[in-house]
């Protein structure tokens, strides 16, 4: 029994690194949960508004791992991931025996099956655990087969409406990468069909209606309308057009890899790969809705 309390308390304090919009997030829903929260990100910036919040702020993050059970990494991608975990002043160097570092962010399988070679050998655990949406209603993909989060789940059934085992190391990436070519591949699909509904002379408030009330509205269609409906508050809730080619390249290295290809994908990052050539790049996604009307059919 004072083993249970002991592992109850050890998960109280939990580590948080990249304070992002959905690092920040995870932070304040942790805070709100009555979990004690240490966080850390490059920018130190980012972490003020958190610790106004009742966060710590650490110092770096070997720091950080030392001082939690469980650390939560949300980053750019695969390079920071790898640098934030195996860098000598990283999460792997400061972490205890037996603690764990699940990582958050969009990145490829092989890092994966690195990252949990490295944590093992000495140790440690590590896990895939990408999401969708932001804390407290994001969907977690675990890289595992059922259970293998352990006394890590009921942290994350805190911040999450589903944790979904996606059966082995890597397959959350990759899961989550899937996820991402679906999601894209229908946004693009939904902007080409709104761009050519307005060089008809239609409404486009009339056909996100009409097609919103029909099948083919969901997902990528809604981020496509939210350009056409110049609803620019709901814009700005999403990751910058360079976030989405980066899955994207990363979701067309992988189906290589598996030794298959996606004529649906193939437009998809030429597109996206060309919104990172312009001004675009660093705003919400669906302002790049502008760019696709600019450009001429056959550039898809």
């Amino acid at each position: 029994m004072n083993g249970e309390i002991l592992e109850d308390l050890r998960l109280r304090h939990i580590g948080v690194i990249g304070l992002g919009g959905m690092g920040a997030a995870l932070t304040k829903s942790l805070l709100d949960a009555g979990y004690s929260v240490s966080c850390w990100d490059r920018r130190t910036e980012a972490a003020r508004p958190l610790a106004e919040l009742g966060a710590r702020v650490a110092g770096g993050a070997r720091e950080l791992a030392a001082e939690v059970e469980l650390a939560l990494t949300f980053l750019p991608g695969p390079a920071q991931v790898r640098e934030v975990a195996l860098d000598p002043d990283g999460v792997l160097a400061g972490l205890a025996p037996g603690a764990m570092m699940l990582d958050m962010s969009t990145c490829e399988p092989v890092l994966a099956t690195e990252l949990d070679a490295a944590f093992r050998a000495v140790g440690r655990k590590f896990a895939d655990c990408p999401v969708s949406r932001r804390a407290p209603r994001m969907t977690a993909l675990v890289g595992g087969p059922t259970g293998a989060l352990g006394a890590a789940e009921p942290v994350l059934a805190t911040v999450t409406e589903h944790i979904v085992y996606c059966g082995q190391i890597g397959a959350g990436y990759a899961t989550k990468l899937l996820n991402q070519q679906i999601k894209y591949t229908w946004y693009l699909a939904s902007v080409e069909a709104l761009a050519t509904a307005r060089k008809l002379g239609l409404d486009p408030a009339l056909v996100v209606d009409a097609v919103r009330k029909s099948s083919g509205g969901d997902s990528g269609f809604a981020n496509a309308a939210e350009y056409f409906l110049g609803d620019d508050q709901a814009m700005r809730t999403h990751a910058p057009a360079s976030t989405i080619e980066k899955d994207m390249l990363l979701a067309e290295a992988m189906t290589t890899r598996a030794g298959t290809r996606s004529r649906m994908l193939a437009p998809v990052v030429d597109f996206f790969r060309a919104v990172a050539q312009t001004p675009w790049r660093n705003r919400p996604f669906p302002e790049s809705c502008a760019l696709l009307e600019t450009m001429r059919e056959d550039h898809l």
